[in-house]
């Protein structure tokens, strides 16, 4: 028994919820984020509609919570037919009440989106090279990394309000101080670099200091198939992250590096490419070039008797190389 009926007379007595006719929903034309009662929300429309609906009607007495499932069909653009179906619990009863309901879109912006068409920002983000310059392909790289990072965000208040190119570097103007230093965080270790911040009294608001951070990250100074002379040993860099890894081109020995313990680092001008190999009368192996022909002493020398490798000419001499002769420089 409930409330002293049945089921059957219980549910035809007490009505899930009071139907409403019309529900007008507040929609970014921007951004696609629909606005709550909680705030605006990147959460998909029919994902969005129970919620709406929860919203604006309320479980009538004695019913201690609802659900709500609906069927949605677009009139227009901007008009949606829904066939709703609430689920009103009473203790272990479950009552479905079926209705109607109108929906109106109504096209706006979200806070962010406002914000973000007027160029606002709290955090800048700076990406620059140790020493250099960015390279087009690493601008490239950067600018899709940011992107696919904040547009995986799930808050409406995350957002790159403008990029500038400058000083062969990036900025980017971001919505919080927080996602500029967690950008900082991600590219560094990414990419391989340093992060520091500093931050700077932009104002009040409510009665508390307001800060803009700058969080500056410079890349290393070296790319992947460089190479180096690094306390008086040549060195090919093999990899810039999480660490800087030399391989010394004379002995074959790798070291990693913190960035910052490299800076002192000279880069050498150096080709790569496979090279044709052969053992003279005298036993001593050479390395010839493909376009000139010279040959030049191969060092280390190889043990094996291998026709082509893949070397290192540098005006100090030929290096066997642990790369592949395209090896990447991002």
């Amino acid at each position: 028994m409930y409330e002293g009926l049945c089921a059957k007379c219980f549910r035809k007595r007490y009505a899930v919820v009071q139907p409403i006719e019309l529900l007008d929903v507040a929609r970014c034309e921007s951004c696609g984020s629909h606005r709550l009662r909680s705030g605006w929300s990147k959460v998909d429309r029919e994902l969005a509609l129970p919620q709406l609906l929860r919203e604006a009607m309320a479980p009538l007495a004695p019913y201690e919570r609802v659900g709500f499932t609906q069927v949605t069909r677009d009139e227009d653009a901007n008009n949606l037919a829904l066939t709703v179906k609430a689920v009103g619990r009473f203790q272990d009863l479950a009552v479905v009440q079926d209705f109607h309901v109108r929906v109106r879109i109504k096209p706006s912006l979200c806070d962010s989106c406002q914000k973000q068409w007027g160029r606002y920002y709290e955090g800048i983000l700076q990406v620059r090279g140790e020493d250099r310059e960015l390279t087009p392909r690493e601008m490239g790289s950067v600018r899709t990394f940011v992107t696919a990072r904040v547009n995986r965000s799930e808050g409406t208040a995350t957002f790159v309000s403008r990029i500038e190119e400058v000083h062969g570097g990036l900025d980017f103007y971001v919505s919080t101080n927080a996602l500029a230093k967690g950008l900082a965080r991600d590219i560094a270790g990414s990419f391989g670099g340093t992060v520091s911040a500093s931050p700077k009294l932009f104002g009040q608001k409510q009665g508390k200091e307001v800060y803009r951070v700058t969080a500056l990250v410079r890349l290393a100074a070296f790319q992947k198939g460089d190479v180096v002379r690094h306390k008086g040993s040549l060195a090919e860099v093999t990899s810039i992250r999480p660490f800087i890894v030399l391989r010394d081109l004379v002995t074959g020995e790798r070291r990693r590096f913190k960035p910052k313990d490299v800076r002192g680092a000279r880069r050498i001008d150096a080709e790569r490419f496979e090279a044709r190999v052969q053992r003279l009368e005298s036993g001593e192996t050479v390395a010839v070039h493909p376009d000139s022909a010279e040959e030049r002493p191969l060092r280390p020398a190889s043990k094996t008797t291998t026709a082509r490798a893949v070397v290192v000419w540098t005006p100090e001499g030929a290096y066997l190389s642990a790369l592949p002769a395209n090896a990447s420089k991002d």
